[in-house]
């Protein structure tokens, strides 16, 4: 993981939070991730590859950015939702499950770590 040059405070919050034990889930499954940069934005945690989100923790969830067919394949899953940033659905963004497990979840970010990376090379 590249360091932000933003410090973790800006996106603390009250530990037994929902949104901080997303926040720090979120980076602890991208802890390891190559190139991969956290970075508070939208008011939220934000992973970027190349300068460009590829996943939120937003509220209780974790969302991807996808292409389509991957997108496609997410929804089929029970628990995952387009994601909703205030009133705006991003239709290219779908929530993990709760009930994914960590591997699973280590491997749907790094789908969209790389689909974003291709986007932007």
């Amino acid at each position: 993981m590249v360091p932000s040059d933003a410090s973790h405070s800006s996106d603390a919050g009250d530990a037994g939070d929902a949104e901080s034990a997303t926040r720090s889930e979120l980076r602890a499954l991208l802890d390891d991730a190559p190139g991969v940069e956290l970075r508070p934005m939208f008011g939220t945690l934000a992973a970027l590859v190349d300068g460009h989100v590829f996943a939120v923790a937003l509220d209780d969830v974790i969302g991807v950015k996808l292409d389509p067919d991957a997108l496609a394949e997410l929804e089929t899953l029970p628990g995952s939702e387009i994601l909703t940033m205030g009133a705006r659905r991003m239709k290219a963004y779908r929530s993990l499950p709760a009930q994914m497990s960590t591997a699973e979840r280590r491997v749907w970010l790094t789908r969209a770590r790389d689909h974003v990376a291709t986007l932007h090379s």
